[in-house]
This record gives C-alpha cells, sequence and structure tokens, in this order.
C-alpha cells in the first residue's frame, strides 16, 4: 500500500494536494493512518523538489510551491512541533521517501514533467 500511495503522491501531487486534506478528514484513519499518508505526501514534495530542477530549471515560484505544500501537509500532522528536519530522522519517513525517490525513477520524463509543471503552476 505504501508503493501505491507513494507514487499516487508523485505523479498526481497536485491532484493530491487539493483531495488529501479532504480525504483524511473525512475517513476513519488512526492517526498514524493518517500520519503516514502525510508523511508521503511530504515525501512526494520533496523528491519534486530534487527532480524538477533539472526539468524545469531552478524557479523560484516552483521552491516556494513546494514549501507551501510541506507547510500544509505539516499543518494537519498530530505532532505540531514536527517539522521537516525532524521528519528526516524518522525511519519511517526515509523509507516513504526512499519508495518516492525510486518511484520517480521508474517514471518516464514525460509524466515527470508534467509533475513538475503541475507544482509549478499551482495555485495555493
Amino acid at each position: 500500500m505504501n508503493k501505491m500511495i507513494a507514487f499516487r503522491g508523485l505523479l498526481g501531487l497536485a491532484f493530491a494536494v487539493v483531495i488529501s486534506q479532504s480525504v483524511i478528514a473525512n475517513n476513519d484513519f488512526t492517526v498514524e493512518e493518517a500520519n503516514t499518508i502525510l508523511k508521503e505526501d511530504i515525501a512526494a514534495a520533496q523528491v519534486m523538489s530534487e527532480v524538477c530542477p533539472a526539468i524545469i530549471g531552478k524557479n523560484a515560484k516552483f521552491d516556494g510551491n513546494i514549501t507551501t505544500l510541506t507547510k500544509s501537509y505539516l499543518a494537519d500532522y498530530s505532532d505540531q512541533s514536527i517539522t521537516l528536519e525532524k521528519l528526516q530522522s524518522d525511519s519511517e519517513y526515509k523509507s516513504v521517501l526512499e519508495e518516492a525517490r525510486q518511484a520517480a525513477k521508474q517514471t518516464d520524463k514525460a509524466e515527470q514533467q508534467s509533475v513538475c509543471e503541475d507544482v509549478l503552476n499551482y495555485e495555493g
């Protein structure tokens, strides 16, 4: 299930942004499940920040949109003191991040470019 969600997060980041918070709010997920979904979305955003500059070039608007997305995901996390820096040392997050990186490597360049452009054009 984690790979499917990470892949969804990677390829449908812009779409996931819109639905993710409402999906978490409207389902009977446990706190742990909701946190895992948020970790997957944050990992997808982090992978996009690693992959997209090589595809669309360095772009301040893209960077700002990634920051906005990440902050919105962190705001929904159960531990309100969590930061991206703290997540970097979380073993589950490390695993989810690696899965997202592997999914990105297996995604063709046209799909990657489409997702990068979606993030670039995101109006949060």
